[in-house]
This record gives C-alpha cells, sequence and structure tokens, in this order.
C-alpha cells in the first residue's frame, strides 16, 4: 500500500504492507520538489514505479539506515536511475551492506518491512539543495547513531525522520538511547522551523511547542524514574507504578518496542552501563 496526501508543497506518502485489507507498521516518506526523503519498506517495492510515475525524482535522502526507510533505494537506482542517494557517513556502510545488521532484526521486523536490499549512497554534507529550497542536514542520534534531520528554515520545514513520532511516547526501542533523543531534540530546539513532518506519518503545526512538550514529558518521566531507582526500587515495579501495563505491541515486538526499554534506559544514562535494552539482573 502507498497512499499520497498534499501538504502544499509537500507530498507525503504512507507505505505499509497491508493484512488482510488492513496496514501494518506504516510509515511516511516526503517528496519536495525533485527530493524524495526516504524511499519506504521492500514490502512496497511493486508498487513504486505506479506510485511516483508523476514525480519527478532528482536525489533521495534516507534518513538513517533502517529497513522500513532503505527498502526501495534500489528500484530507484534500477528502475529510475537515480544515483543521487545520500545518507550519513555512519549510515553508509550499514545501507551499502544490510547483512551486517538485518540478521539482528526481529520476526515483526522482517514481516513488516523485510530485509532491504543493498544500495550505493554518497555521504551527505551540510547542506543539500533543490531548485528552489535549500535544506540543513542535522544529525540528531538517539534512535539511530546515524539520524539526520532535514531543515528548510525558509519555509520552516522540519523532516525529523523518527526523532518525534507523537509527544507523549512511553515505550521505547530495546536499541534506542533516550540520552541522546533527548539531547537531540535540545538541539532541534536551536533552529527556527514551524511545521514537523515525522515518518510516523504525523504532520505538526506549531511544532516548536509540541517538542517542547515531549521534551517536558520524558525529562519529568525520567526524574521520577530515576529517584525510584536510587530508592532500591526495580525497573519492571518502576515500569508499573508509573506506566502500567505493556502496550499491545510489546509481545509481538519480542519485547523490542516496551515500556521497561525506557525505563531502563533512563537507568542507564545514569549507570553508565550500555544501553541494551536488556534488563537489569
Amino acid at each position: 500500500m502507498i497512499n499520497a496526501q498534499r501538504y502544499g508543497d509537500v507530498t507525503q506518502f504512507i507505505m505499509g504492507r497491508l493484512i488482510d485489507g488492513q496496514p501494518v507498521y506504516t510509515m511516511a516518506s516526503y517528496y519536495i520538489d525533485g527530493l524524495l526523503i526516504d524511499t519506504g519498506p521492500v514490502h512496497v517495492a511493486d508498487e513504486i514505479e505506479a506510485a511516483f510515475a508523476d514525480f519527478p525524482i532528482e536525489q533521495i535522502v534516507n534518513t538513517h539506515h533502517h529497513e522500513d526507510h532503505i527498502g526501495n533505494n534500489i528500484v530507484f537506482q534500477q528502475k529510475r536511475g537515480i544515483q543521487n542517494i545520500y545518507a550519513h557517513p555512519l549510515a553508509m556502510p550499514l545501507i551499502e551492506n544490510p547483512a551486517l545488521w538485518t540478521g539482528r532484526l526481529r520476526y515483526y521486523q522482517h514481516f513488516a518491512w523485510g530485509d532491504p536490499p543493498p544500495s550505493k549512497v554518497l555521504p551527505l554534507e551540510a547542506v543539500l539543495k533543490t531548485r528552489r529550497y535549500t535544506f540543513q542536514i542535522i544529525h540528531t542520534p538517539g534512535h539511530s547513531p546515524d539520524h539526520i534531520c532535514l531543515l528548510e528554515p525558509e519555509q520552516g520545514w522540519l523532516f525529523a525522520g523518527d526523532v518525534f513520532v507523537r509527544e507523549k511516547v512511553p515505550t521505547l526501542r530495546s536499541d534506542e538511547n533516550i540520552k541522546e533523543m533527548l539531547a537531540s531534540l535540545h538541539k532541534l530546539l536551536q533552529y527556527e522551523f514551524s511545521t514537523l513532518y515525522c515518518s510516523s506519518g504525523t504532520v505538526v503545526s506549531n511544532a516548536k511547542a509540541a517538542l517542547k512538550r515531549k521534551i517536558a514529558y520524558w525529562e519529568e518521566l525520567g526524574e521520577k524514574i530515576i529517584k525510584l531507582y536510587k530508592e532500591g526500587i526495580e525497573p519492571e515495579e518502576i515500569r508499573e507504578r508509573l506506566l502500567g501495563k505493556e502496550t499491545v505491541l510489546y509481545g509481538p515486538s519480542e519485547g523490542d518496542f516496551g515500556k521497561i526499554n525506557l525505563v531502563n534506559s533512563f537507568i542507564q544514562s545514569i549507570t553508565n552501563q550500555p544501553d541494551s535494552g536488556e534488563e537489569r539482573q
């Protein structure tokens, strides 16, 4: 499934696999003035040519190396002849050789998005230009070490990849780092923008205020988590007290999406333990 929606000069493409007619684990790519931000999961590869037939693409940026963001790079390279695909230097070896990391994917990731084929990418510089717009590239690690955002300051657009998702997120992926994510969110506040386009499909107006609310939610929650931990409360009990039961995605994701991951990441931010997502023994 690929569905397009216009937001002025920005076109959003919601991509996802359909199961019994219902989309699962969708993501959003964005097209602006010949630039495509992320190419979606390989499971929609057969729909790419038709969906983008009326969109002249001159260059592509991958916000990071995850399988739902790079899966169709090779389709655009082979069928549209687009060789200008860019990513952060940390992402390049992971995009060019996904076998370095796809063996660690869980079942739900294979099911929802599939294994991305290798593709050739070029290193992003500090600025990327289209015919009409100029984008600043902002390194925003935390969701992944190679994550970047694109800012068009004249238009007030921030293409935020997976750094935002929504304001109140009580879960974390097992490989995400809350300390780095909060640092990246604070970093973004140094810039001026009004509209945020997220890879979750969320489009946020008055975006800086929303970003401040997200930071406040996590920081206030983090203070409570750390206080309880210092009192000797175990992570699972902290999760139960502050966040309640795990979400419905915890089991199907084999613990990859979990409230306990958020609790553990805050704890690891003060104990200097590796941010592995594993519970303290």
